[in-house]
């Protein structure tokens, strides 16, 4: 199942992955800070969908603990209602993610 955080306008957003490995949130402002809460079970695949609200436009623009190939976090769609996916590895200590861009609206 897909445990759904919401609307989140306030930052940082918080997701922990306590809640399941697969999550959803929807962003509600610009420049947001994302955190995420480690999974108790430790190692696992996590995947998070973003959305972006009706107004579009919405950043993040700090991932904490999160490894990108390249070091590079990607650039998330900014369309109203546009959608990516994050997936990562978790080892116990960093996030090791990529990314699945545009799924549009």
């Amino acid at each position: 199942t897909e445990y759904d955080n919401g609307t989140d306008s306030a930052s940082p957003v918080g997701i922990d992955w306590n809640n399941g490995s697969k999550q959803k949130v929807t962003l509600g402002a610009v420049g947001m800070t994302l955190t995420f809460t480690a999974p108790a079970q430790g190692v696992g695949n996590l995947m998070l969908k973003i959305v972006q609200d009706a107004t579009g436009s919405r950043t993040i623009t700090t991932w904490t603990s999160v490894k990108w190939p390249a070091s590079t976090a990607p650039t998330l769609s900014t369309a109203a209602a546009a959608i990516d996916i994050i997936t990562c590895y978790y080892d116990r200590s960093s996030y090791f993610c990529t990314s699945s861009l545009n799924f549009g609206p």
